[in-house]
């Protein structure tokens, strides 16, 4: 399944029914329904929330363990875990539009720096893998959204980062810059630099 649409599968909008009804009776629907509708879209937020807990788990001790002259073990670790938590693909984690990667970092509209560094480290070998194999695309979109996510725990005041995330953030940046990335994530990164020039 594809992670941006699984990301959005627990909104819903609220709406009064097309029929007419006496007026108090119809506010009391609508009220309950959206009520419902709220509820409904706590408990689904809490669901992914605890997925994407276990899946960045997963990934952290697949990190901690893996060899950097075995990437295609980790690729396929990757993607196992993505199976088994998130329902998707380690493609997919590749190819999420910004937007959703950083959907995947939020709680309850509050950033997780922790989940978000997991995510970073996994898009950051997954590209040196692709980046073996030279296949310049695949590579380019997993360093431009790990740059992405490290740039935003950079400009988060409370988030703990490493010493090494800003020698991390010049390595990948002239990789990014060397290599081809889909519009939507460059606008995004663009859009941070301008935002810290």
């Amino acid at each position: 399944m594809d992670l941006s649409r699984r990301l959005g599968s627990g909104r819903t909008a609220g709406g009064g029914s097309a029929r007419r009804a006496p007026p108090r009776l119809f506010h009391r629907r609508q009220h309950v329904f959206l009520f419902q509708s709220a509820r409904l879209l706590m408990i689904h937020q809490d669901v992914l929330m605890r997925q994407i807990r276990q899946f960045t788990k997963a990934i952290a001790t697949l990190l901690g363990q893996s060899s950097r002259e075995q990437p295609d073990d980790l690729l396929q670790g990757i993607d196992e875990a993505c199976r088994t938590h998130l329902d998707g693909r380690a493609e997919d984690l590749r190819t999420l539009p910004p937007d959703a990667l950083m959907e995947l970092c939020h709680e309850n509209d509050r950033f997780v720096p922790d989940v978000a560094q997991t995510l970073a480290r996994a898009l950051h070998r997954m590209g040196e893998t692709y980046e073996y194999r030279d296949d310049d695309e695949k590579a380019g979109g997993c360093f431009a959204r790990s740059l992405l996510l490290y740039r935003h725990l950079l400009h988060d005041p409370d988030a703990p980062v490493s010493w090494q995330a800003g020698t991390t953030v010049a390595a990948l940046s002239k990789r990014v810059d060397a290599l081809p990335v889909d519009d939507a994530t460059q606008e995004a990164l663009d859009a941070m630099r301008n935002g810290a020039d």
